[in-house]
């Protein structure tokens, strides 16, 4: 009398063509429930809205005509293409934010780096300046726009007031002649604490027994810094410039906060002077005071291209700027 082996259910064929026994697709589930809430978040708060937005630009939507809007093809990228060609609103606003970009980015970086380099080294209240200097990161951005606006207000400043002891007369306007250069010192204020801490991560990495055979040889301190210190800190540099450039390009809360004038009529209850209308800032008003979410749409997908093009440039001129140490085929 021969056995027959029974036949596999369908749970068994399914786990058999998977590779898994009872127990691992057990896992294999839990697994998929502890990470539903995640993947649903991403659909909901990051696919969906993305998607809609896509679509959305390519329509004459103004957040109220669901009825009437309309399809209109690339009718909104070949107006912000034309303002770009014809010095309008959208260049106007890209020229302020790609120098406001080209100045901080900079100062941050070099500013960061030296501090960096001056808080890893063995000094008295080392704890003391590191918790200052990462301080103003902390802060949220409208009690940094309180601070500086006390700073730098055009009648009862701080600052002014310290000039007019100083050169009685003195009165700058600062809030309103001088205010792109507010926003970059404010910026950079409130930037410089982040990197501090990665620099200094980074230049602690650096391997001590190059250190120590870099002074035996009689390296100076400047040859230490630029052939064995900076190079091994290139990819944090590489790091900070990419991390630069996306958050550059996007400020929009900063200029906004140290606007002085309010005027409702204009959609933002305070609108910033002309320097600093930034590229996001034209965005806000196009689309919420002037309810074209449309085109709006559009602009923030050119500047979305604009800053991908960006980092694939940075990204490939890396390789021949950032030093990684375990890279294969280099010493």
């Amino acid at each position: 009398m021969s056995l027959m082996k029974p036949s596999p259910t369908g749970k068994s064929k399914r786990n058999r063509f998977l590779g898994l026994s009872s127990y691992g697709w057990a896992r294999a589930r839990w697994f998929y429930v502890f990470v539903a809430p995640w993947l649903l978040g991403l659909l909901a708060f990051t696919i969906l809205p993305v998607s809609v937005g896509l679509l959305m630009s390519f329509s004459n939507f103004t957040g109220s005509n669901f009825q009437t809007y309309k399809w209109v093809g690339f009718a909104n990228y070949a107006e912000a293409f034309n303002q770009f060609f014809h010095n309008g609103d959208a260049w106007y606003s890209l020229s302020r934010t790609l120098l406001f970009a080209g100045i901080t980015i900079p100062i941050n970086i070099s500013l960061s780096f030296f501090i960096a380099i001056l808080l890893t080294r063995n000094i008295r209240g080392q704890g003391i300046f590191r918790t200052l200097f990462y301080l103003p990161t902390i802060i949220p951005l409208v009690a940094g726009a309180w601070i500086f606006k006390l700073l730098f207000d055009n009648n009862f400043g701080v600052v002014n007031a310290v000039l007019n002891k100083i050169i009685p007369g003195t009165f700058i306007h600062w809030m309103t002649s001088y205010s792109f250069w507010v926003l970059i010192m404010w910026s950079v204020w409130m930037g410089v604490g982040g990197a501090i801490v990665i620099f200094m991560a980074g230049i602690q990495g650096v391997p001590t027994d190059l250190v120590d055979a870099a002074y035996i040889d009689g390296a100076s301190p400047s040859q230490l810094f630029l052939l064995i210190i900076l190079p091994l800190v290139t990819p944090v540099i590489f790091y900070q410039f990419v991390v630069g450039i996306i958050g550059a390009l996007q400020v929009l809360t900063q200029p906004i906060l140290l606007a002085q004038k309010a005027n409702s009529s204009n959609g933002l209850s305070t609108i910033p002077p002309r320097e600093n209308f930034m590229f996001l800032v034209n965005v806000y008003q196009q689309s919420f005071n002037q309810q074209r979410y449309g085109y709006g749409s559009a602009l923030l997908w050119i500047m979305f291209v604009f800053i991908l093009i960006l980092t694939l440039v940075v990204t490939i001129s890396g390789k021949y700027w950032v030093y990684y140490e375990n890279e294969p085929g280099k010493n």
